[in-house]
């Protein structure tokens, strides 16, 4: 039994330390929009630090995530930081609120994202029409510029 805690115990601290220099590597600080430089997708590790609040991640996930056929957490929170990117990258619709809130719509498929201004997830659904989107609040932006 204490063979098998110690064991665990190793396996996180190497992991720890894996993630704490790959972060280092890749950019990744507080603050910083959650990818790396090169703009590919985050590790497994990294990939809750993409959503706001970690822990309301697997609520999220078990109310939304069948959305867009995640498996798991860390494939949603995945799905939905790669939402973000291809809204930039296709210019989405999408505003921004006062508060730096960032809400965008793909008329295409039905989702709809809300970030921070650092790039973290808020949350990330399918509402069931475009009229959810129309009733946030915000001015339009382009994301293709936007930043």
């Amino acid at each position: 039994m204490l063979r098998g805690l110690f064991k665990l115990l190793l396996g996180a601290a190497a992991a720890g330390l894996l993630l704490f220099l790959w972060l280092g590597e890749n950019g990744f600080t507080r603050g910083d929009q959650k990818e790396s430089r090169s703009g590919a997708p985050p590790s497994s590790a990294a990939r809750a630090s993409t959503w706001e609040n970690p822990a309301s991640l697997p609520d999220h996930f078990a109310r939304h995530g069948s959305d867009f056929g995640a498996r798991s957490a860390d494939e949603y929170a995945l799905l939905a930081w790669q939402f973000l990117q291809r809204a930039k990258h296709d210019g989405l619709p999408a505003k921004e609120d006062g508060g730096g809130t960032l809400r965008i719509f793909d008329p295409r498929s039905g989702a709809f994202g809300a970030y921070n201004r650092d790039g973290t997830t808020k949350t990330f659904f399918k509402p069931g029409s475009r009229s959810y989107f129309d009733r946030q609040p915000g001015q339009p932006v382009n994301l293709q510029t936007w930043r």
